[in-house]
């Protein structure tokens, strides 16, 4: 599997919280584009079929901290 970069486990990390991409986009300074760029490049980097897919496969990897902060 190839690395998520640092950007790519922000976005993840903020899906397992259920944010939308325009949310997301808020969030961290980034056009919703971009974050359909990054998300798209997840799914890929870890062959999810969609964003819960992705978060599910992040958490088996421990990609995800699931633990609540």
């Amino acid at each position: 599997m190839e690395k998520l970069t640092q950007r790519e486990l922000e976005v993840l990390a903020l899906l397992t919280h259920g944010f939308s991409n325009k949310d997301i986009a808020k969030i961290l300074f980034i056009t919703e584009r971009t974050v359909k760029a990054h998300l798209s490049s997840i799914l890929k980097k870890l062959n999810a079929r969609n964003r819960i897919a992705a978060v599910v496969k992040g958490i088996s990897l421990c990609i995800l901290n699931t633990k609540s902060k």
